[in-house]
């Protein structure tokens, strides 16, 4: 990956729908004794993956249990709003996991419409995943442009 010098603060990652993942690189720090990088990531959501999304949600409710189905109604409502996502998201490279901490989920005008805070467990990251590349270029970019990065 190339410095970012004079360049936007988001890195677009190379995914299988271009221009829908991007690494805020104002917003890296790495912990210097853990190798925990943490990072934020935006999430844009396309029409396509926004149909997906909605087609099995609709599967999911007839097999869904009452308490299922307010929280898949909740899901399909967020999705028919929202245009991208704000991830906060830690990777550990040293063992090749990542977590995320939280979501913060927006619609076309920009405007907050939910926020979901995780403490979700460590997962291994796939091979040749979304989450491997936001990993690597989060190292790339930290390895380029080291002056721009929080070093805790």
């Amino acid at each position: 990956m190339a410095p970012a010098y004079g360049q936007s603060s988001f890195l677009s990652i190379a995914t299988r729908e271009p221009g829908t993942v991007y690494l805020d690189n104002t917003r890296i720090t790495k912990y210097v004794t853990s190798g925990i990088l943490d990072g934020w990531v935006k999430k844009v959501v396309t029409d396509k993956e926004r149909k997906s999304k909605l087609e099995s949600i609709k599967k999911a409710k007839k097999k869904a249990s009452k308490k299922e189905k307010a929280k898949i109604k909740e899901v399909k409502e967020l999705y028919q709003k929202m245009s991208y996502q704000y991830i906060h998201i830690q990777f550990d490279s040293k063992n090749v996991r990542y977590k995320i901490l939280e979501s913060y989920y927006y619609d076309k005008d920009s405007q907050l419409i939910s926020r979901e805070v995780s403490a979700s467990d460590w997962v291994t990251v796939p091979v040749d995943s979304t989450e491997e590349k936001i990993m690597r270029n989060m190292a790339d970019y930290i390895q380029n442009n080291i002056e721009y990065v929080t070093m805790k």
